[in-house]
């Protein structure tokens, strides 16, 4: 899927809406650019309306009935059109009614403050605004053929208006408790997407329908029912980061719905006039999606008066004519992966721990996936529990028995702990935290050759004794450097053994004291990546996929079922920080590139462009050569 995301907020202010729309025009760019799906607006974060509506809110400019013109058009050229609902927030209903607003425990209304530009939130606990919204609906059923509906803002906070004081403890929550507040919240949007996606699925079963918060966690899996398919709003520039699309379509592609990457073509965030991406970094934003299994979305935004940005879309159609070429090995193409990283439950968008070891195993080129407590583990040889997984009676039984079955653990720092021990079959035993910080680490037989020193490690680590094999011992400083004695610079040299372990490993996997993956996240430490790959080493000898690249390149490995054949995805962009944005300006080459994968004789291998490739098969694994790429190249094994 080639998707646009084609943006239409508008003030009523603003004159001459869709005055200089043209429908030919618009489908002949759409075309010529690949598109197969453009997302149109019914309803803005203005609350405005863009079709001739016997509803409040038309936006008052409106010089042509806009959402009507773009659905005749795009379906008669064979393009979906998916429709956009603003939902959290409409500015025109937050105006007309005041108290639908969301309240926050100390009063602080949602949204913009009083004299601050900018939208205000709205709160969902509201039976009379979801009714509007509703009778929205039905009105876009009777007047158009929908082929989808995108809701936005769909989140809700710890809010404290009228209508939720009445109805927390009505249904069991207090009010003045926060967690209770949360849980209520959670409710509340459990049931907006009950109520709407039952009230649409009456009108048309099998309708597409999302609702889109900027992130999808573990915590989708309650109303994940009411989901047709997901779509990942990451614009790396926008705030989201180059790390965020590749955790959370791990993580999302095991929840057994069609997903997409959202990304956008503005060289910063959404609503930049004028502002357009490097075309590099868009052509690898979309081939990352193409490369996770992920259908493509890039967000765009009609001109006021109904144009599209020329300059926009020569970068979004030279994007997507790449990304065509990559669609026979899209469809059906599922993820080949040897190992999972468990997701803790946090309210953060990126947990440090999380995108440590994203990090960390992306470098090496290790095929992995991010996976909950609800997921099998069955199918992978190992999971990660990276720094802060503790373990509730649930989670600790399903560890327990994913290592009787044969798997292997690598833990470290807090993950593991159950009530403040680890498990009983965990030779480990825990006695709070190091009374340093930071503290010293000295590998042990077999890991001598990562180094024969002490090295500091950057955050504070667990106190733990075991009677296992150490792999790697801690060592203290002179002194914790504080206002009473301090030496030098930063920390306080080493002194000596603490007779306490670093690394210890035994039968069922390999524990670290340390928070290795949060050190990785936050200091770019090398020997916390060196340890961890290590510890893979022990644990995984025989990765699916190895290779001389640099830790620059991604290598992902899918199986497209049908075919019978695998698909080795190679990237090499690089993002770099000239700014408070990460740039990516040009695709890099790969030269005299050896990659090996561990899979079943293959009868051909062939690139993208049809080009045969010579390979090698020895000892399960195929050794392929690349003499030289730049930035993207597909590797085709047919079995």
């Amino acid at each position: 899927m080639r998707e646009i995301h084609l943006d239409f907020h508008n003030s009523p202010l603003i004159k001459n809406i869709g005055a200089q729309f043209d429908p030919e025009k618009f489908v002949q760019t759409l075309l010529e650019a690949k598109v197969t799906s453009v997302t149109c607006f019914a309803k803005c974060h203005h609350g405005m309306i863009y079709y001739y509506t016997k509803l409040p809110a038309q936006h008052p400019h409106l010089k042509r009935d806009l959402l009507r013109e773009q659905i005749a058009a795009s379906h008669e050229a064979g393009i979906k059109v998916p429709i956009y609902i603003s939902l959290g927030l409409d500015e025109a209903m937050a105006n007309l009614n005041p108290h639908w607003r969301e309240v926050s425990h100390d009063g602080k209304l949602g949204g913009s403050a009083p004299l601050e530009a900018g939208w205000k939130k709205l709160c969902l606990n509201n039976n009379p605004y979801l009714s509007y919204v509703e009778e929205q609906i039905d009105e876009l059923f009777s007047l158009f053929e929908v082929d989808g509906l995108f809701f936005d803002i769909i989140y809700q906070g710890e809010c404290c208006c009228h209508n939720c004081l009445v109805s927390m403890p009505a249904e069991g929550y207090n009010p003045e408790i926060s967690e209770d507040r949360k849980a209520f919240a959670e409710k509340v949007l459990l049931n907006v997407k009950k109520r709407l996606s039952s009230f649409i699925w009456e009108k048309k079963p099998g309708c597409p329908v999302f609702y889109n918060a900027g992130h999808i966690d573990p915590s989708i899996r309650s109303s994940l029912a009411y989901y047709s398919h997901l779509e990942i709003e990451s614009l790396p520039t926008g705030g989201w980061g180059y790390d965020h699309f590749p955790i959370v379509a791990r993580y999302a592609r095991q929840l057994n719905r069609p997903y997409l990457g959202m990304t956008g073509r503005f060289h910063k965030s959404w609503a930049e006039y004028g502002g357009y991406k490097q075309p590099a970094a868009l052509e690898y934003e979309c081939l990352r999606s193409v490369a996770f299994g992920a259908g493509c979305s890039i967000g765009d935004q009609l001109l006021p008066e109904g144009r599209l940005d020329p300059e926009a879309w020569k970068l979004i159609g030279d994007t997507y004519r790449t990304v065509a070429r990559y669609e026979p090995y899209l469809q059906g193409a599922k993820p080949a992966t040897e190992l999972a990283v468990l997701m803790p439950e946090t309210e953060e968008r990126i947990d440090e721990a999380i995108a440590g070891a994203n990090r960390i195993l992306t470098e090496a080129q290790y095929q992995f996936d991010l996976v909950d407590s609800k997921c099998d583990w069955s199918r992978y040889a190992m999971v990660i529990l990276p720094d802060c997984i503790e373990l509730d009676q649930k989670l600790a039984n399903k560890v327990e028995e994913y290592q009787r079955q044969g798997g292997k653990i690598l833990a470290s720092y807090h993950s593991g702990l159950q009530q403040g021990q680890f498990l009983p079959s965990w030779p480990l035993k825990y006695n709070g935290e190091s009374e340093f910080d930071p503290d010293y680490l000295l590998p042990l037989s077999p890991w001598q050759d990562l180094g024969q020193v002490p090295f500091v490690m950057h955050e504070r680590a667990a106190d733990v004794e075991s009677k296992a094999k150490w792999l790697a011992e801690r060592w203290r400083p002179f002194f914790q450097r504080s206002w009473r004695h301090f030496s030098n610079h930063f920390h306080t040299p080493p002194e000596g053994p603490l007779n306490r372990p670093a690394a210890v490993m035994w039968d069922g996997g390999i524990y670290f004291a340390h928070p290795l993956f949060t050190i990785y996240r936050r200091h770019g430490s090398p020997i916390t990546k060196k340890l961890v790959l290590a510890a893979l080493k022990e644990l995984l000898p025989e990765p699916l996929v190895v290779s001389n690249a640099p830790s620059t390149a991604q290598l992902l490995l899918n199986y497209q079922a049908k075919e019978n054949r695998y698909l080795l995805h190679i990237l090499h962009y690089v993002p770099e920080r000239r700014c408070d944005v990460d740039i990516i300006e040009d695709p890099l080459p790969l030269v005299d590139l050896k990659v090996g994968v561990k899979v079943k004789q293959p009868q051909r291998v062939y690139l993208l462009s049809g080009e045969e490739l010579a390979f090698k098969y020895d000892f399960g694994r195929v050794w392929i050569e690349l003499e030289k790429m730049v930035g993207h190249e597909l590797v085709v094994f047919e079995l």
